[in-house]
């Protein structure tokens, strides 16, 4: 019976120590989606506030880089 005991005290233990390491992925990875979500906000307003300057008929601005 002791043994059993001990046992289980010992898977206790261990799932005790892999739910805390779960805990902190899982804390990095709410970080890192908060961050991209921050950052695609940024770019869709970034996006929009480009195409609401673009004029269609400017044809200097449509020039590829190249030239």
């Amino acid at each position: 019976m002791e043994d059993r005991l001990t046992l289980v005290e010992e898977k206790i233990a261990h799932l005790e120590r892999f739910v805390g390491e779960l805990d902190g992925v899982m804390q990095e990875l709410h970080g890192s989606l908060a961050a991209m979500r921050r950052e695609m906000g940024q770019l869709q307003a970034q996006i929009q506030q480009d195409q609401e300057t673009d004029d269609p008929d400017d044809l200097e601005a449509q020039k590829p880089p190249h030239y």
